[in-house]
């Protein structure tokens, strides 16, 4: 049975803190925010590339420049070109 991801909330992003190491948080459908050592967090889209079907990760852009829903919206815009067979990054 497959995983249900919740999504994100701002209060969840927003009390995110630095640990010893990166991680991350995880919206769903490939979008998840990377929070690094030192505190920077990073909207990043995780996708099967539709040429080669490998995996590969995207950046969108900084938290908080780029809000839950600017990224959210992105993440919709990715999702429909691959549908058709096109490759964000090289959109």
């Amino acid at each position: 049975m497959p995983r249900v991801t919740k999504p994100l909330t701002n209060t969840e992003i927003e009390r995110a803190k630095p640990q010893g190491k990166s991680y991350t948080l995880t919206d769903g459908n490939g979008l998840f925010l990377l929070i690094s050592a030192t505190g920077s967090k990073t909207w990043q889209f995780n996708y099967y590339r539709p040429i080669t079907n490998k995996r590969t990760k995207f950046s969108i852009g900084a938290y908080p420049e780029i809000s839950l829903s600017q990224a959210r919206a992105k993440r919709e815009e990715f999702r429909a070109l691959l549908a058709n067979g096109v490759d964000p990054q090289v959109k």
